[in-house]
């Protein structure tokens, strides 16, 4: 199914691979590499933005070494920075990854990281960064960081949910590497210029349904409904129009409709919901899906 795999070139899409570009392509000399931090809720879209931009930089295998244009790590709960080395040194390809204290594995670090004319480094999840300790830790880590780029001269980027930005607060060194940061937001129709632009997405998601009947899904009611289904998270709206499609071809007569996209709200976004609670469906009241068990109440951080 086209939609599943569909990447739209958003006019943030377009932005942030400017950005990337810039600093990859940057050659430092005695000055400070560039750096960037990539903020956005959960499912907006940025581990799909940075993998899909590190498939056009594949490693380069020579005779003597392999060469790693972008280097691309995903943190996992908790990381220490002797914990970050060894992530960085597995996804190099570092045999001895695991083996060694901190100050080794990080000088270890920094030879591959020249020797595999590594240009960007992009640690992705770098939320979990403040997961643990209080200040001192994250003072330690964030100093680790900067410590790491500084010794490289190669550009970073921190992607991760808006807590991620608590590392800037804690030390004003890293702050000053990272001055640049980029916040993907969710789609909404707040306002007409926000409305006009997720009307525009889910025109192009329509566009990937081809020949399958359906209603207007860019019409403004449509847009709206969507906002409350999905809270203008990409991949709820791709969630959610997969499995509308899936339902509308189990159909004796394929077609996408509102019963349809309730259907499949029910499956993939709120199971269980009740009728008053489904946008699409018409005893909707219209209230954000953000209480209790919701699929978009707060979570605690």
């Amino acid at each position: 199914m086209d939609i599943k795999s569909s990447f739209i070139h958003f006019p943030h899409v377009k932005k942030i691979q400017v950005a990337l570009d810039r600093m990859r392509e940057y050659r430092c000399g005695d000055e400070e590499a560039e750096h960037l931090m990539l903020l956005g809720e959960s499912g907006v879209g940025k581990s799909t933005l940075l993998k899909r931009y590190v498939q056009k930089y594949p490693r380069i295998v020579h005779e003597e070494f392999t060469e790693i244009p972008v280097l691309f790590a995903t943190l996992r709960q908790s990381p220490t920075p002797k914990r970050l080395a060894s992530r960085l040194l597995k996804v190099l390809g570092d045999s001895k990854w695991h083996s060694g204290p901190e100050d080794e594995l990080t000088e270890r670090l920094i030879f591959l990281i020249e020797k595999c004319r590594v240009r960007l480094v992009i640690v992705d999840e770098a939320n979990h960064l403040t997961d643990r300790g209080g200040e001192k830790t994250l003072h330690t880590t964030a100093d680790w960081l900067k410590g790491l780029a500084d010794a490289t001269r190669v550009s970073f980027v921190l992607a991760g949910i808006p807590r991620t930005r608590s590392l800037l607060a804690i030390n004003d060194q890293f702050r000053g590497r990272f001055r640049e940061v980029i916040e993907i937001d969710r789609f909404s129709v707040a306002n007409k210029s926000a409305e006009r632009e997720f009307r525009s997405v889910l025109k192009a998601f329509k566009g990937y349904l081809r020949e399958l009947p359906t209603i207007d899904l860019s019409e403004a009611a449509i847009a709206r409904l969507f906002t409350f289904a999905t809270d203008g998270r990409l991949r709820a709206i791709r969630s959610l129009l997969v499995r509308a499609v899936e339902l509308a071809y189990e159909q004796p007569v394929p077609r996408l409709t509102g019963a349809v996209l309730a259907e499949a709200f029910r499956t993939v976004i709120y199971p269980g919901s009740p009728d008053t609670r489904n946008p699409f469906h018409k005893a909707f009241n219209e209230t954000p899906l953000v209480n209790g068990d919701e699929p978009f109440a707060p979570v605690e951080r």
